[in-house]
């Protein structure tokens, strides 16, 4: 009795941890969701989080997405390409016209960070794709505890990930400020020119 007892825990537990490294790996790496959250952050550490938190929410539709309208998606992956290469673009124009950290006007009202950072993720192309293949696949195999670390990992990384940048960007004065603010409008045009040229190549194939 007691050995199935702390079998049914070990189970739940390493699907629960598996999924907790995942979402380590998937929210840690640069990219242009965290070069947004990292430009809102020089601001104040809670408008980072907001964006991060709308790209959270962005992620669990899109998981819900995949798992239950698969066919739906595969189909209209293609059009996201031009759509998230549009979408970068203009944050990453937004992000280059903000002033100085301690300047607010010219900055997205504190109201529209949420849906801004949802907006970013529900459009990328690259985020739909992963959750179309290794997402799916890995809370498949591993289930809902999976789902639940991969989830809390995310949320630790969006409440933590803002404090570290604005830290950085207050105590490295505007030589940090910019470095951070220019980092993160390049990565971003970067992602979107390469949006653009794999849409085009997927329309012209």
């Amino acid at each position: 009795m007691g050995k199935h007892k702390c079998d049914g825990y070990q189970v739940p537990m390493l699907n629960y941890l598996a999924g907790l490294f995942l979402g380590i790996s998937l929210a840690a790496p640069p990219g242009p969701m965290n070069g947004l959250i990292a430009a809102e952050s020089l601001a104040s550490a809670k408008r980072g989080s907001l964006t991060g938190a709308g790209a959270m929410t962005a992620d669990a539709t899109l998981m819900i997405v995949s798992l239950e309208e698969y066919e739906l998606l595969r189909r209209i992956t293609n059009y996201f390409y031009p759509v998230g290469a549009a979408v970068m673009l203009v944050m990453a124009i937004s992000v280059a016209r903000e002033g100085p950290t301690a300047s607010v006007k010219g900055r997205t009202p504190t109201t529209f960070l949420y849906a801004k950072g949802y907006f970013m993720g529900i459009t990328n192309p690259f985020q739909i794709g992963w959750w179309m293949t290794a997402g799916t696949t890995f809370i498949g195999i591993f289930g809902p505890a999976s789902a639940l670390g991969l989830f809390s990992a995310i949320s630790a990384w969006i409440l933590v990930f803002p404090q570290v940048i604005n830290r950085s960007g207050k105590y490295g004065g505007s030589t940090a400020y910019s470095v951070i603010k220019w980092a993160s409008v390049l990565t971003m045009l970067a992602f979107s020119a390469y949006f653009l040229y794999v849409g085009f190549a997927s329309f012209t194939r």
